[in-house]
């Protein structure tokens, strides 16, 4: 273990592994350490001493309006909600990484309470064994319904989940043949799912019972063995680990990285032993990978919400959806492109918005508070150092810290009235450009 246990490593930390981080957060886990900060991410344990998440049916909207559990924006706020208050940052990081690898969305399944149960089964699932996740997902009644399981029956098979499950969920393209598709698909006829009587279950008479082949393992296969072929392949642990590296890591990982990671997959019994191996490693921690990954609207929004302490209001989730990511209700079965897609002009310009909206709703009282105002104050670069680290960016460019600078010098330093120039320098802090990485 090479590397030195700073804020800046706590900070990169928690950006990939939760939604950022408060003061009281970092100070924490520097004295923790790394290998006690990680081990409680994995586990599940609380930071810091918070108070627990408020129950779906106790939270308010504004307006002291309860929440609804069959709206869809209800359940998108209290998600957000989750996001930024967990006192179990990974696991709700891991639901939504689980949430775009499975993809399933609201507008085809039509049934927001069976989206919030196949969200809990992520949650549930989410540091878990992967396998067991995959043949949970398979009789997940969203899932069934987003990929039309109940048309797979014996003797005329649909494809669509078959194809799914080896492409974008275990294998990924090249590493199955058609052939392989329609094999599977047979293995997996006879399950249903009733929406009448909201029951999973299987139906042995749609069952196709003959042999089959699948990635060149032939037998009377069903659904379970028809996983366990997959299993048996290789390219799976290549295919999660490139995902989970991409989404926890680095943009471009080496070979050699996604091997290594393919190496736990297959070592490990759990998703969580995996990550504590990679959390745990100095690559991880490697400076040139700090604020290189593009923030989701999901780290954005939460990131901020947590950071400034801001309560969660349905605009927010709504704010999200605007920003290209709307929650439940991922584009189509491959999810969210992520990268630079999330910084087109138009989804840039919501963040703005956001930016600005936000700065609206922080009182003049902790505009002037003394955690704001840096030792110096006589001296401009300080309040952007001071309130850049507040808002988990370690590292500011020469250009973005001179021209925010200039802009504190005349607004806040030479001012007689500060609250203006301090909203203004909280807001070109969060549309900054490295405000929108992680």
């Amino acid at each position: 273990m090479g590397i030195t246990w700073t804020n800046k490593e706590v900070v990169h930390l928690l950006l990939r592994a939760g939604f950022g981080s408060t003061t009281e957060e970092v100070n924490a886990c520097v004295a923790l350490g790394r290998e006690e900060t990680v081990r409680r991410l994995i586990a599940g344990e609380a930071l810091i001493e918070t108070a627990p998440l408020t129950p779906f049916e106790q939270l308010h909207a504004e307006g002291k309006k309860s929440l609804d559990p069959l709206q869809l924006a209800d359940q998108q706020m209290y998600w957000l909600y989750r996001m930024v208050n967990s006192s179990a940052p990974l696991v709700e990081k891991m639901t939504l990484f689980w949430h775009g690898h499975f993809a399933t969305a609201n507008y085809k399944v039509k049934d927001v309470t069976l989206m919030v149960q196949q969200n809990t089964l992520f949650r549930n699932h989410a540091l878990g064994s992967f396998k067991e996740l995959v043949l949970a997902v398979g009789k997940d009644p969203a899932m069934m319904i987003w990929l039309d399981v109940n048309r797979n029956k014996k003797n005329k098979p649909n494809e669509n989940y078959a194809r799914e499950v080896m492409e974008l969920f275990t294998l990924g393209i090249g590493h199955y043949s058609e052939t392989d598709v329609k094999e599977a698909a047979r293995a997996f006829t006879g399950w249903t799912y009733s929406e009448k009587e909201n029951k999973v279950a299987f139906n042995s008479k749609q069952h196709d019972n003959d042999t089959k082949t699948l990635l060149g393992e032939t037998g009377n296969l069903g659904s379970d063995e028809a996983i366990d072929v997959i299993f048996h392949q290789k390219s799976l642990t290549t295919f999660l680990a490139a995902k989970l590296l991409t989404y926890f890591a680095a943009d471009n990982p080496s070979e050699s990285w996604v091997q290594q990671v393919a190496g736990h997959i297959a070592e490990k019994a759990t998703i969580g032993e995996v990550l504590s191996e990679l959390f745990l490693s100095d690559d991880f921690y490697n400076p040139a990978l700090r604020l290189s990954l593009i923030k989701t609207p999901a780290d954005y929004v939460a990131g901020i919400l947590k950071m400034l302490k801001v309560t969660v209001a349905k605009g927010h989730a709504q704010a999200m959806r605007r920003m290209g990511q709307e929650l439940f209700s991922p584009p189509d079965v491959a999810g969210w492109r992520g990268g630079t897609s999330w910084l087109n002009t138009n989804l840039l310009l919501a963040r703005y918005q956001f930016a600005e909206s936000i700065t609206m709703q922080i009182t003049g009282k902790k505009l002037v508070s003394p955690e704001l105002t840096p030792q110096r104050p006589q001296l401009s670069e300080e309040w952007v150092k001071l309130w850049s680290e507040r808002l988990g960016i370690t590292n500011l460019s020469d250009k973005t810290l001179q021209g925010i600078s200039g802009y504190v010098e005349d607004t806040v330093v030479h001012a007689k009235m500060k609250n203006a120039g301090l909203r203004g320098l909280l807001q070109l802090i969060l549309i900054s450009p490295e405000a929108q990485m992680k």
